[in-house]
């Protein structure tokens, strides 16, 4: 149940048992029946005054919105927050589960930021299937060309961006990831911008091995590895480890490896990962030639 912002105002003055005369700042801020009017929900106030209203009892925005939408996150927050945690292209069963709660959401609401989202979803599902990025890329074009003329992007925007832009190649790839990296450093300290910052450095790793140049993406690989145990990102940081392994073997270092993938196959059957288990088990069995089920068979006789 949704509350109203004068209500709820009034709710949190009165829990912090402050006057109408202290909320005001002796009306500097705001006259004390103009703030009456708002705590009756008679007058709206506007949004220089709300956030002085809001600072004066010490409450977020993020607390206030959480309130008014009755103590839960509002139906498309948690559509967005559900694509955040989707963790990779190979959670097939989890982007299809996705999918359908998001076509339910725009049957009942017109969203032009979900329906961004569901491109996305529906060019990863075409990738898994196809395996090349030409025909996913035609999906999520009409992404870039509008954000691409956008001189500021927001959050919502790097959010878009970082999960398509290892579809794209050449100029538009740098262009791309550069601009995506200033406005991640310039947001860094705002809430789940780490993440992004992570998923930036996995997406582009995933571009240099496309490319062949995946050598070339070693400390990108190694600064993703860090951040996501650090950030608690561990589907992403099992995730890197198989890409760790893979870059390894490449450079000859087979012992270490081997041992890295074993460690990421297993955590991620553990977790009960299983599309991103068999994607990067597929990728290891391509490279090595070596049979990545030997590496979990302990864990699959066990149960």
């Amino acid at each position: 149940m949704t509350r109203k912002f004068g209500s709820e105002l009034k709710d949190i003055r009165t829990i912090l048992n402050v006057s109408q005369r202290e909320l005001s700042d002796n009306g500097k801020i705001i006259s004390k029946s103009s703030l009456q009017r708002i705590e009756k929900d008679d007058q709206i106030p506007s949004v220089d005054v709300a956030m002085k209203l809001m600072n004066r009892l010490d409450i977020g925005t993020d607390e206030m919105q959480y309130r008014l939408n009755g103590f839960a996150l509002s139906e498309k927050e948690l559509l967005i927050q559900e694509f955040r945690d989707i963790g990779s292209s190979a959670n097939i069963t989890g982007i299809q589960e996705l999918l359908k709660k998001m076509d339910r959401y725009l049957k009942k609401n017109s969203s032009p930021y979900i329906a961004n989202l569901v491109l996305i979803l529906k060019s990863l599902q075409l990738f898994q299937k196809e395996q090349t990025f030409e025909n996913a890329r035609q999906i999520v074009n009409p992404i870039w060309t509008t954000l691409e003329k956008r001189d500021e992007w927001l959050y919502k925007d790097m959010l878009l961006i970082v999960n398509i832009l290892y579809m794209f190649d050449g100029e538009t790839f740098i262009n791309m990831k550069e601009r995506l990296l200033f406005f991640i450093q310039k947001y860094y300290n705002l809430g789940t911008v780490k993440k992004l910052y992570i998923i930036t450095l996995l997406n582009s790793v995933l571009y240099m091995k496309k490319n062949n140049l995946f050598l070339e993406a070693e400390d990108e690989l190694n600064i993703a590895i860090s951040q996501a145990k650090q950030q608690n990102e561990h589907i992403r940081y099992l995730d890197a480890l198989s890409l760790k392994a893979e870059l390894l073997w490449l450079k000859n270092d087979k012992e270490n490896a081997i041992r890295i993938a074993q460690e990421s196959f297993r955590k991620l059957y553990c977790l009960e990962e299983f599309d991103i288990l068999k994607d990067n088990m597929q990728d290891w069995n391509k490279l090595t030639n070596m049979d990545a089920e030997a590496m979990i068979q302990p864990l699959t006789e066990f149960i």
